[in-house]
């Protein structure tokens, strides 16, 4: 009990959805997706709806989520963590972790960042009635930990019913063992760069225009004083 505070944080935005299958076209160039997705598993978080707003719990390991989700479950409904209650049905668990994907045009390769790369929601801390969404342009093996459900509609998209927090993260490490050591350790994504909705490039200008703008009253206001 006394670890979780310490792992509370505000969560005043929410992180813009990506959708990995289709291709972009920056300056007229076409940069196609090649479907496959690694997920930085030390992004881990859980999102949820409390007593006194939405929070979120970051940095989690598979155990230490099963911990904090159990701990959840236990709080007295007038605690400020416990989950907030709507129409007599506590709101949702969302467990999610952040991605990237390789794109290519004309033998080039890029790496782009996805900020909820798969995610697991449930109701009821049990997770019997869960759903969990994952980025990736093919279905999983035939060997694989899950079985996917009717699809989601989007290509690359792909919905799994009934699924725990210990098969979502199993499966994590499964689909990542697929991407070739290369291809891993040119990542240079980590769990910083998805701690702003803009790149340093769209911070500078947002800045720029935020100083350009109070330049005027400044110098109004200095001439005042003058």
């Amino acid at each position: 009990m006394a670890v979780l505070p310490g792992l509370l944080k505000r969560f005043n935005s929410a992180a813009k959805k990506t959708d990995v299958s289709q291709p972009e076209q920056p300056g007229g160039s076409i940069w196609q997706d090649t479907g496959e997705v690694y997920y930085l598993e030390n992004t881990l978080k859980l999102t949820y709806a409390a007593n006194s707003g939405v929070v979120t719990l970051e940095k989690l390991s598979p155990d230490s989520l099963a911990n904090v989700v159990e701990t959840l479950d236990k709080l007295p409904q007038d605690s400020p963590f416990a989950r907030a209650v709507t129409a007599t049905r506590n709101t949702a668990l969302v467990i999610s972790v952040c991605g990237v994907t390789w794109q290519k045009n004309n033998g080039t390769v890029r790496i782009k960042a996805l900020p909820e790369a798969a995610l697991l929601r449930s109701t009821n801390a049990d997770f019997s009635k869960s759903q969990a969404v994952f980025k990736h342009a093919f279905l999983l093996e035939h060997d694989d930990l899950l079985t996917p459900t009717t699809g989601s509609g989007k290509p690359g998209v792909f919905t799994y019913n009934r699924i725990s927090p210990a098969q979502f993260t199993r499966q994590l490490a499964r689909a990542n063992e697929r991407i070739s050591p290369p291809l891993r350790r040119a990542i240079p994504v980590h769990p910083d760069n998805f701690n702003s909705a803009f790149t340093e490039h769209e911070q500078t200008v947002i800045d720029g225009f935020l100083d350009a703008g109070s330049q005027p009253k400044n110098d109004a206001l200095n001439a005042k004083h003058d």
